[in-house]
């Protein structure tokens, strides 16, 4: 199947090794090209888990929710949730233990390499299943959404978790807003495109704000870089105790959410 559609399958990852390059060359001080392409490949193997649960899950929502409330669970928790925390694992848990990573900008770029691994990995199924065969013209417009709209969440993902661990202060605080913010990206991305009482265009407005923040991120941790070669230190570690914690957090977050929108919608 993949051999026989192979000019789709490479449309469908082209954009995710684009921006990988392109995330790989703002590093003055270039990661290990293995511990990049595994973080990738981990990132892939992300659906892995997601075949595990998601049938539960949305026989979960199916029960209990609907309308603009199925919605909101559909985007924001069985989507961004999941996806999002099985992305920060990887970072943290794998990434963040090499001693490789030892400066703010590794944090963007494994958060990238993460993202797209399972942004890749799920682009060819839309591709080549979204119209029940494949389309150039699929793999043309998740070009310019779904897969940078990944890029973003794993740029601020990476980020945020680089400031927990390189910052003096407000170190948990970072850890819940690495989790909480891509979440949020991800899933008011998603429930823009499905939700009736929204308009479509937030989710290109999402792309177009966090592309400039990330813009910035890039041209600030490359001024640093420029500065000073010496390695920062690291002033808080992720365990796994703080790490449960902040998912817990951004979970009951998501699910109050979920609540208040039963409630008024």
């Amino acid at each position: 199947m993949l051999i026989s559609n192979f000019w789709h399958v490479f449309a469908a990852i082209l954009p995710a090794l684009v921006i990988i390059f392109y995330v790989y060359k703002q590093d003055l001080f270039p990661e290990p090209k293995n511990i990049v392409f595994k973080t990738f490949i981990f990132g892939c193997s992300i659906i892995i888990f997601l075949n595990l649960v998601l049938t539960d899950v949305d026989n979960f929502a199916q029960k209990y929710f609907e309308g603009e409330t199925f919605n909101f669970f559909d985007s924001f928790i069985r989507a961004a949730f999941l996806e999002e925390i099985s992305k920060m694992i990887i970072i943290i848990f794998f990434c963040t233990r090499k001693d490789e990573f030892d400066e703010p900008m590794d944090g963007l770029v494994y958060g990238t390499a993460a993202s797209l691994g399972f942004a890749a990995y799920e682009n060819i199924n839309y591709v080549l299943h979204f119209y029940n065969e494949p389309s150039f013209e699929i793999a043309t417009i998740r070009a310019y959404t779904a897969v940078p709209m990944h890029a973003l969440c794993g740029i601020m993902m990476g980020f945020l978790i680089a400031q927990s661990i390189f910052e003096k202060k407000h170190n948990y605080l970072n850890l819940v807003l690495a989790l909480l913010i891509p979440v949020g990206i991800h899933g008011l991305y998603n429930f823009s495109l499905s939700s009736s009482t929204i308009s479509k265009e937030i989710a290109y407005l999402i792309l177009l704000i966090f592309s400039v923040r990330a813009y910035i991120l890039f041209k600030n941790l490359k001024k640093k870089q420029n500065q000073s070669k010496n390695l920062n230190k690291k002033y808080f570690t992720i365990t796994l105790s703080n790490f449960t914690n902040a998912a817990t957090t951004v979970l009951l977050i998501m699910l109050g959410l979920n609540y208040l929108i039963s409630i008024t919608l």
